[in-house]
């Protein structure tokens, strides 16, 4: 049986819940109730996100919102370094872009595979 997984709220999640709050407030003030259920679907589509399995496909989405919105500036970390999932444990890891052929071992379950990383992408 595995573990259950944390909860992760980036900032697409984030973006989500404060633009339903804000919606639900002006909702409330214009007297919109029938439209309240947008709201909701704004909450559930970001808690589904954050307790989605598939993390890797999440912090792809994460990573092109952060891109498109100004207001979220790229750290060094997201420029220099990918994210993988482990293909024993699943546990999301973090190599370094541009390295050519790496040796990466899980910490967790200390599976070790090659990836050849390129231009940012995992081949």
């Amino acid at each position: 049986m595995s573990p259950i997984k944390k909860p992760v709220m980036d900032e697409l999640s984030l973006f989500l819940i404060t633009i339903a709050f804000i919606a639900a407030i002006l909702m409330i003030f214009l007297s919109l109730y029938r439209y309240i259920f947008l709201t909701w679907i704004l909450i559930l589509l970001a808690y589904w996100r954050s307790f989605s399995k598939n993390r890797t496909k999440r912090l792809k989405e994460n990573q092109t919102f952060t891109k498109v919105n100004p207001l979220v500036k790229d750290t060094p970390e997201d420029v220099e370094y990918g994210y993988l999932n482990c293909k024993e444990c699943d546990q999301l890891l973090r190599i370094p872009k541009r390295t050519g052929h790496i040796k990466v071992t899980c910490p967790k379950c200390n599976h070790s595979f090659v990836k050849k990383t390129m231009r940012g992408r995992f081949n």
